[in-house]
């Protein structure tokens, strides 16, 4: 009966040729994956010959002897059975023997001689399961991924990575998906600084038939039983299937944080061979409660719902007072804070912006680390009360920092748009959505790319993202406005009403005016009785001053439409200022006021401070400068 060692270099199961340094079933051209937990349980099966395995017998083997929850080990005989295509009813493969354990149900073989597509890619490497045993793990797994001869299969070096969230093995009622989640944080944490290396964060659990457009991806596993974590990662080459870097950790939970960042470490160390892991590592909380509410709060703010801003607010400000001086928490809270005001309309934005102007303030002056980050913070704020200049500075500065956030981009390109760079406004959009395509706010950056598309008039694309914002049932105002004005270029007049009506109902403004107005705008409709309740609406004060002053420009009436910018001078709107550089509104540009409004609007004093003119219709900058 061949040993649990002997097997782990792989043997054949039935039609199976199983890897497990590698996590790897083959049949045929066929290659399925295991995490590597449901491995280590089926190599523990396989090396019984046929005989029945306790579950106590799998506890020793596999979890050290640890208690675990049922669930556990079901929830991995599952997902052994699905690997192997098994039935658990009609079963082929493994058997269950009620009340006494698993078998499986096959002779397994050694192969006589192993095969070159056989042979594991990484060396035969079986941790011991102590966190010590990661420094020799990333040692012999970098020394083979350096000096193997990868480039002879034309591979290269790696220059993307794909990382998947730990799945979660422990019992269902355990309420710490937070701490699963953080693993995934931290290794993104670490790769992002890694110069040239693009990271992809995917928020669906790995599995076999998960497409990575990336060279690289990672993956991993997280137990939490009865105060005791078992944590499992690995770094495989997408290219080739063969295993970078993996190893398997121990430790209490109250080390988990630590077990995150040595995780983090490996990975980072795997991939970057100049990387010299930290003595100390002084970028963590300063206390395992500090570090659990601020875990949790990361948690919750990815979620994007009132009650979870909500939450993550106090969360993040319950770690900020276990331990004053952890800057990411300060930031964590800032974030919070400006995303809350569109999640609930109760709250007074202004002031809301100013409690995060407070305490990303309070967060530079206990850990200055944080100064460059804390751009986006400043550059939001800026933007919203349209100071361009200190807008597009506190952004740049925000562009600097050592992880930027896809938020970061996808505020700029708002900027970029507001001061006419449009170019500029599209590649941050762009940006926002290429490390994170399943971000929590994917709905709200795609319709940015949409936008971003449609002021540069590539109507094809803009088209394919309103598309996909509207398949995400987004509600936002700016969202339904802009893909109004978009259908009614495209002459879908009834659609542009229907989007119109949801935008302005999204800010509580009344919409009963818009069937006749919009009327007034198609071929053979009664213009004049559309331009009279457009005064009327006027005259009352009853409209957006952006809403207003696009309709009156759309009835080709400028000067109506000039006399409402004049009061967007020192007030911002449902567009901001980036409307009034798309093609609708060209005769607006070339109306004698168009220059002083840009004046007082600050935008001439920006595009003179960013080496950018007005020529020709248009803002060119830099080269493009004549």
């Amino acid at each position: 009966m061949p040993s649990y060692t002997e097997l782990m270099q792989g043997f054949e199961f039935g039609p199976w040729t199983v890897i497990p340094e590698r996590g790897l079933l083959r049949k045929g051209a066929e290659e399925r994956k295991l995490q590597p937990i449901v491995m280590d349980v089926f190599v523990v099966l396989a090396s019984h010959g046929g005989d029945v395995v306790t579950l106590d017998q799998l506890i020793d083997a596999v979890w050290d002897g640890r208690p675990q929850m049922n669930d556990v080990i079901t929830r991995c005989i599952t997902e052994l059975r699905k690997g192997l295509g098994d039935n658990a009813k009609a079963p082929t493969y493994i058997e269950t023997l009620q009340k006494r354990g698993y078998r499986v149900m096959l002779p397994v073989n050694l192969p006589a001689v192993a095969s070159a597509n056989d042979v594991p890619d990484a060396p035969a490497f079986k941790p011991d399961f102590r966190i010590v045993a990661a420094v020799v793990a990333v040692a012999i797994a970098v020394t083979w991924y350096l000096f193997s001869d990868r480039d002879s299969a034309g591979n290269g070096p790696l220059t993307s990575v794909v990382v998947f969230p730990f799945d979660c093995l422990q019992d269902s009622s355990d309420t710490s998906a937070h701490l699963c989640f953080g693993f995934a944080e931290e290794a993104i944490t670490s790769l992002n600084r890694i110069d040239g290396l693009r990271v992809i964060r995917i928020r669906q659990p790995y599995t076999e038939s998960t497409s990575v457009d990336a060279q690289s991806l990672v993956t991993g596993s997280v137990q939490i039983v009865n105060g005791q974590v078992r944590i499992a990662a690995r770094l495989e080459d997408a290219r080739s299937g063969a295993v970078i870097w993996s190893n398997t950790f121990d430790a209490g939970k109250n080390q988990i944080f630590d077990l995150q960042r040595q995780v983090a470490f490996g990975l980072r160390g795997a991939m970057d061979s100049e990387f010299e892991q930290p003595v100390t590592d002084t970028n963590k909380p300063a206390s395992y409660a500090a570090a659990e509410a601020y875990s949790l709060g990361r948690y919750l703010f990815q979620k994007r719902d009132r009650q979870s801003t909500v939450a993550a607010i106090g969360k993040f400000e319950e770690a900020t007072r276990l331990d004053p001086k952890f800057g990411p928490a300060w930031l964590g809270l800032a974030y919070s804070y400006l995303i809350w005001p569109d999640y609930d309309l109760s709250v007074d934005r202004e002031s809301t912006y100013e409690r995060a102007i407070e305490v990303v303030n309070n967060g530079i002056a206990a850990d200055p680390r944080i100064r460059e980050a804390a751009g986006t913070v400043y550059g939001f704020v800026h933007h919203k009360r349209n100071e361009w200049i200190a807008a597009a500075e506190a952004f740049e500065q925000a562009l600097q920092a050592d992880n930027v956030t896809p938020i970061a981009h996808h505020w700029y390109s708002r900027v970029m748009a507001s001061v006419g760079r449009l170019d500029e406004s599209l590649l941050h959009a762009r940006r926002a959505l290429e490390p994170d395509p399943e971000h929590p706010d994917q709905a709200i950056m795609f319709s940015r790319l949409a936008i971003a598309y449609f002021w540069v008039d590539d109507m094809e694309n803009a088209g394919k993202y309103f598309d996909i914002a509207n398949s995400m049932n987004l509600q936002a105002s700016i969202h339904s406005l802009a893909y109004s004005l978009y259908l009614m270029r495209h002459g879908d007049v009834d659609g542009a009403k229907t989007y119109a009506k949801a935008g302005l109902d999204q800010n509580n403004v009344d919409s009963r005016w818009v069937d006749p107005v919009f009327d007034g705008l198609n071929e053979g409709g009664n213009r004049q009785q559309a331009l009279g309740i457009l005064g009327q609406l006027s005259d009352m004060g009853a409209l957006p001053e952006n809403v207003e002053m696009t309709l009156w420009q759309l009835f080709g009436e400028v000067d109506s439409a000039m006399t409402v910018a004049r009061r967007l001078e020192v007030k911002g709107g449902l567009f901001e200022l980036e409307i009034i550089f798309i093609d609708e509104f060209k005769s607006f540009r070339q109306h004698p006021e168009f220059p002083e409004f840009v004046n007082a609007t600050g935008l001439t004093d920006y595009w003179k401070n960013a080496g950018c003119v007005w020529n020709d219709d248009r803002v060119e900058c830099g080269e493009s400068v004549p």
